[in-house]
């Protein structure tokens, strides 16, 4: 089944497994898990309206009326109640660059979820938002995704200029299974060397290759999602 799409990249961090077939094991599942009926674009896309300078609060929240499920509506008022107040009482200029993919492998192309890029104190800093409750990234797959993000992004396309990243991970304690905020930059990321990163993608790349022409997942129509227009580095 050529059609099955490519994980975005915070995705093909979280599969686990350090063999070809406990990666292609969480690959059918990832493959054959329904999603639920909301997502997290609003949300995101509120925060990045906070950098743009919007720091206002209660303005921001009222952007989650658009989630027609009360689930995602609570859950995206979370992320925003969490996430827009860093931007505050900051002075940040947000851009995007034009839309382009990941690309890995012999033919494989990965959304990079990034929102937005911002500069503050003359610092090009990539914006990364992980709003996922449970199921969310590790510190490690954090940093993979991170790696990722600076070599094929900020160390091309901003070279020899200051860069930096900031990432906000709004994942539950395990313990009392509230959200809380922490944000990252890249001193406090462990970046993944060249080599373990390059080895990953090849092992990824090897199990999504095998899925698609086995036939081990069950066709199920998918409505691709609109690309997001203010967010073209997102999809």
């Amino acid at each position: 089944m050529s059609g099955l799409p490519t994980p975005p990249v915070p995705d093909l961090a979280r599969l686990s497994g350090q063999s070809f077939d406990e990666v292609v094991s969480q690959l059918l599942i990832y493959y054959d898990t329904e999603g639920v009926p909301w997502n997290y674009v609003a949300g995101t896309r509120i925060v990045k309206y906070s950098y743009k300078g919007m720091h206002d609060l209660k303005a921001l929240l009222a952007g989650c009326s658009t989630e027609r499920t009360k689930v995602g509506r609570k859950s995206n008022e979370e992320v925003v109640k969490l996430a827009a107040p860093n931007a505050f009482e900051r002075s940040t200029q947000v851009f995007d660059l034009p839309r382009r993919q990941f690309h890995f492998g012999r033919d494989l192309n990965s959304g990079f979820r990034i929102p937005f890029f911002f500069v503050e104190n003359k610092v090009v800093k990539l914006f990364f938002l992980q709003p996922r409750k449970s199921f969310h990234l590790s510190y490690d797959e954090l940093c993979m995704v991170a790696t990722i993000h600076k070599r094929f992004l900020l160390d091309t396309e901003f070279y020899g200029q200051a860069v930096d990243v900031e990432y906000v991970d709004l994942s539950a304690d395990p313990v009392s299974k509230a959200r809380e905020m922490h944000r990252y930059s890249l001193s406090s990321l462990d970046l993944w060397s060249e080599k373990r990163l390059a080895d990953r993608l090849s092992l990824i790349a090897e199990g999504i290759e095998f899925v698609r022409s086995s036939g081990l997942v069950r066709p199920r129509p998918r409505r691709p999602r609109p690309i997001s227009a203010d967010m073209p580095l997102f999809d």
